[in-house]
């Protein structure tokens, strides 16, 4: 997993001469302030992606904070390497074995772990982090579906019990978000097949889509055609999530490919798709659709797909 360099200052000079040198480079934005005494190249700060940095803010505090004090929540999270949106959160998740309530302070985010029973893994200084069940429940407890469901989906995949997620969370003594989490825990699938594949389901299921059958094959008399996305064998239904991803990022096409060669592709497969006896409708949608429920839901009522009223929908 890559890293930035932690410039340190202070402890090196007894003079101070080094940190002084280190906060003028910060000033003139050659270096950037993490915490005190601790810069990364600016340069490299403005290269890197939303983890990389958020895992240069833990390293930073790492040797200025309370050893008993466990890494947690998202912090944990992007230690774990489990998927997250958008940006990190500027502060460093904690527990604190001896704190009762939350603390915000300018570097950490305190959460309250007295009498919590902790199962913990380490890093790499030797910082304690919350084991990889603990975080993803954790993450159910406080983060909305569309955030903590590819996180389960992910830990699943990895081999983690789902019964166990169900018995950690009914040992935990968290008030708020029991329910959303009990149903996160329930809802995850490891068979997703990436984190827009589960925000995808998130919203179908926001609409009152029926549960589908995820990574569903078919095959022909000539043999295999397609494996989709989301399958709905009551109503004949294959919906397709469409990330731009394939055909933008050369990294995703096959050597040689090109945007219009991978559309082709996905027509020919699709018109063959379309004469399986089974499959009565293809529908497809992306990122736009899950974010426009008028729009989605326009699309799904299109491909004749019925819609009734869920529980939970996009609670944050």
């Amino acid at each position: 997993m890559q890293r930035l360099e932690i410039i340190r200052g202070g402890s090196a000079d007894p003079t101070g001469r080094r940190g002084r040198d280190l906060a003028a480079a910060a000033d003139r934005g050659a270096l950037v302030r993490l915490a005190p005494g601790r810069f990364v190249d600016a340069d490299r700060w403005r290269a890197a992606d939303a983890r990389v940095r958020h895992l240069a803010r833990i390293d930073a505090i790492d040797e200025l904070v309370a050893p008993r004090l466990v890494l947690s929540h998202v912090s944990a999270l992007a230690l774990h390497g489990l998927p997250w949106s958008g940006e990190f959160p500027e502060v460093v998740d904690v527990i604190d074995p001896e704190r009762e309530t939350s603390q915000s302070l300018r570097l950490l985010r305190k959460h309250p772990g007295k009498n919590r029973p902790m199962r913990l893994a380490r890093t790499l200084s030797g910082r304690a982090v919350s084991d990889l069940s603990s975080t993803v429940v954790d993450i159910a407890l406080t983060q909305e579906l569309r955030r903590s469901v590819p996180v389960l989906d992910v830990a699943l995949h990895r081999g983690v019990d789902r019964a166990a997620l169900r018995a950690r969370l009914d040992a935990s003594s968290a008030v708020h978000g029991r329910d959303r989490a009990r149903f996160a825990i329930d809802f995850a699938d490891a068979r997703s097949g990436s984190v827009g594949e589960s925000v995808a389901r998130v919203a179908l299921d926001e609409l009152g889509a029926p549960r589908p059958e995820l990574q569903a094959e078919f095959r022909d008399a000539a043999g295999f055609v397609a494996r989709v996305d989301f399958w709905f064998p009551d109503h004949g239904i294959v919906l397709e999530f469409d990330g731009a991803a394939k055909y933008r990022d050369p990294a995703m096409r096959a050597a040689g490919l090109t945007a219009e060669d991978v559309l082709l592709q996905e027509k020919r497969r699709e018109d063959r798709l379309r004469r399986v006896p089974d499959v009565r409708q293809v529908g497809r949608f992306g990122w736009p659709e899950t974010q426009d429920p008028a729009r989605l839901r326009a699309l799904l009522l299109g491909t004749g797909l019925p819609l009734e009223a869920r529980r939970f929908r996009r609670i944050r």
